[in-house]
Parts: C-alpha cells; sequence; structure tokens
C-alpha cells in the first residue's frame, strides 16, 4: 500500500510543472500513477476516490500549488 502511495505521489511531483499549467489549485485524485479526476474541494476528491476504489483503496489527492503541497494521508474506515 505505501509503495503504490509513493509511486502515485513520484508521478504527481514529475508532473509538477504541467500540472501548474493544467491544475493549479486543483485537487487531483490519481490512482495507479494516472489522473483520474480533477475537483475544487479535498473532499470532493477523497469521496469520488472512495466511491471509485472502495475505502481500501490505494489513491491519493494531490493539490496543486506552486509551493510544496500538504499531502494527507487517510484511511477510510467504515
Amino acid at each position: 500500500m505505501e509503495k503504490d502511495l509513493e509511486k502515485n505521489l513520484e508521478f504527481a511531483e514529475s508532473k509538477k510543472a504541467e500540472l501548474l499549467q493544467l491544475y493549479l489549485g486543483k485537487f487531483l485524485l490519481i490512482y495507479d500513477r494516472e489522473i483520474v479526476g480533477s475537483f475544487d474541494s479535498y473532499e470532493s476528491a477523497a469521496g469520488n476516490g472512495i466511491e471509485q476504489y472502495g475505502p481500501d483503496g490505494v489513491f491519493l489527492v494531490y493539490h496543486v500549488t506552486k509551493d510544496r503541497p500538504v499531502n494527507l494521508v487517510m484511511e477510510a474506515r467504515f
């Protein structure tokens, strides 16, 4: 699980210049090194990730900012 999160974060960081041009201020839902959605809030992105991949799914919500983003890892349990 942790390695999947690291791969998704590495993917986002490697595309940072492009992401800044396309998604500045957005929250990206990243799964398996792919952008699967762009959202206006963390809650929307995380909720969509849970809907698509389940509460045990490994996905990253990445906030596109010029500064280093604060990425929160959360585990959803219902």
